[in-house]
């Protein structure tokens, strides 16, 4: 009988502690990457579980991720921690209702004052808050600063000024600009949305973007036709057309860090190849924002772009925990910053409020005056827009596509902007637009 009752009180013993520290499991699938996956399985898995006891967070690294995620949510499955390539993703999910609004998460844990309110409004969907950011960008200008000093350039900031030193640069035997569009022929976008920001002005994009103002209106043809100007007839772009849509990442990388080319119109995730091709050199590059394309017109602004995005699945077993999980990268800056700086800046750099005492002290000072520079800017209402933040899908792929017509002059800019608002009023009518939170 005594044994009995040891036996029984055992029992009774594990139940309780299994049930008092058997912690909870939130999932989190991720594309597959052999160079990022380590850091996110050191960095931000191992750190998040030592932090607590009672979640355990387990990352799995997918190929072809999209696909894989979209057949396990339409299934009603998948990972607690749905990840997607950008807004336009996130909207199909929300609609479909396969998310679960993170509104209650973020009123409890005070997100919406963590994240730079640009990026926290991207990810509100009918007044309610369902996905966060993982990582933003947006795009800029790289120069070869020693070759401007030796030549007694000065970075443009005009149009006058960007014309000026183009012909001196070309003048010199270089090429204006390093670029080009093969192996990612939406290339073109990042131009176009630089132009409509910097001619017509991010106050007249947002206009359009909430239709207020058409694309047909002069400010943003006027936009297009400078661009087709600068890139057709003038060859700023690696000395032509046809040698733009020829090279690739390799190529015109390796022809900025060689003085193939004096600048560089690029993304933020640019950085680390960047840095590696002056590795060898003793010529060191910079970044500037890109030029006011009207003389007399505002500031230049940060074009915003988010990257990954982060939402709770709707099927979800562990909401509560998976909300921890996102408390505890939204306030944790320094490991945000140091995955950022093992990826060069390319991946997770979550649109948080960074101070430089934030970052890590071997990021390079180019680097560090970005982040800093950007979150003051756009914190306080400085910036503009990126066409795969912010565009709806048929307007997106259109504002890229068939910009080749129109360089290959097969189409006018006015026909190619008209056809463009027909999209917009299309996707306006059908519901299709993205969020954008109000200047």
């Amino acid at each position: 009988m005594k044994k009995l009752f040891i036996v029984f009180i055992t029992t009774i013993f594990s139940i309780v502690s299994f049930n008092t520290y058997a912690k909870t499991t939130v999932t989190w699938w991720a594309e597959a990457n052999a160079d990022r996956d380590p850091v996110f399985q050191a960095k931000l898995v191992d750190a998040f579980n030592a932090s607590q006891n009672e979640i355990e967070l387990v990352i799995e690294f997918k190929e072809g991720l999209n696909d894989i995620l979209r057949t396990a949510m339409l299934s009603g499955e998948g990972p607690d921690i749905v990840e997607t390539p950008g807004p336009s993703y996130v909207k199909e999910y929300q609609e479909a209702g396969l998310l679960q609004s993170m509104e209650g998460y973020s009123g409890q844990y005070g997100w919406e004052d963590k994240l730079l309110p640009w990026s926290y409004q991207a990810g509100v969907f009918n007044g309610e808050f369902y996905s966060a950011p993982k990582t933003f960008e947006s795009m800029i200008m790289l120069y070869n600063k020693t070759l401007f000093e030796e030549n007694g350039w000065s970075v443009p900031t005009t149009l006058s000024e960007y014309e000026d030193v183009a012909s001196k640069i070309k003048a010199a035997g270089m090429n204006v600009f390093a670029y080009g569009s093969t192996g990612w022929q939406p290339t073109h976008e990042h131009l176009v949305g630089m132009y409509l920001n910097s001619y017509a002005g991010p106050d007249n994009v947002y206009k359009a973007l909430i239709g207020e103002k058409d694309w047909t209106d002069p400010e943003f043809t006027g936009a297009v036709e400078l661009l087709r100007k600068h890139m057709v007839d003038d060859g700023y772009w690696s000395g032509s057309l046809e040698n733009y849509y020829a090279l690739g990442w390799d190529d015109f990388h390796a022809m900025f860090a060689s003085r193939g080319a004096a600048m560089m119109t690029i993304g933020t995730w640019t950085f680390g190849a960047t840095a590696a091709g002056f590795a060898d050199s003793s010529d060191e590059w910079d970044w500037a924002p890109f030029p006011v394309l009207r003389d007399g017109g505002a500031d230049p602004a940060y074009l915003l772009a988010l990257g990954t995005t982060m939402s709770i699945n709707a099927s979800s077993a562990n909401p509560d925990a998976a909300a921890k999980v996102f408390d505890f990268i939204f306030s944790n800056k320094k490991v945000v910053l140091d995955m950022a700086a093992d990826f060069n800046f390319g991946e997770f750099v979550v649109p948080l409020y960074f101070s430089a005492d934030d970052i890590r002290e071997d990021v390079s000072p180019q680097v560090k005056r970005y982040l800093v520079e950007f979150a003051e800017a756009t914190g306080k209402g400085d910036y503009g827009y990126t066409t795969w933040t912010f565009w709806p899908a048929d307007p997106g792929v259109h504002i890229w596509k068939d910009m080749e017509v129109v360089w290959a002059g097969d189409i006018s800019v006015e026909d190619y902007m008209y056809d463009h608002q027909k999209m917009w009023d299309k996707a306006r009518k059908k519901g299709e637009l993205l969020p954008v939170g109000a200047r």
